[in-house]
């Protein structure tokens, strides 16, 4: 299941820093990733094999972050405290602090 774009762009009060921009244009290095802010653990986005994904997907993530789950048991929504982000060189980083804060020369 992916994270609706709502969802992200809502977690991250990001919406009006798009003007335009796909991000893939500037994602060269960052993976997909969801954290829970409640026990800092983080998850790298995998699909439904396991494979690590170029997307934001539920699949993978520990039970106890999902919020709701279809009557298939596929999860619809996580936890609050769970957001979407990106690792890059072992830091998460949020869409944010990518937007604002990442100066690669």
């Amino acid at each position: 299941m992916y994270m609706p774009y709502h969802q992200v762009v809502q977690q991250q009060d990001a919406c009006h820093y798009f003007n335009g921009v796909v991000f893939s244009d500037i994602s060269f290095g960052f993976m997909p990733a969801f954290k829970n802010l409640k026990d800092q653990q983080i998850h790298l986005s995998k699909d439904i094999n396991g494979e690590l994904s170029v997307m934001h997907l539920f699949d993978g993530l520990p039970d106890h972050w999902v919020h709701e789950k279809d009557k298939q048991g596929v999860a619809l929504t996580l936890k609050s405290e769970i957001v979407a982000g990106f690792m890059r060189n072992a830091q998460f980083y949020t869409l944010g602090e990518i937007l604002h804060s990442i100066r690669d020369s």
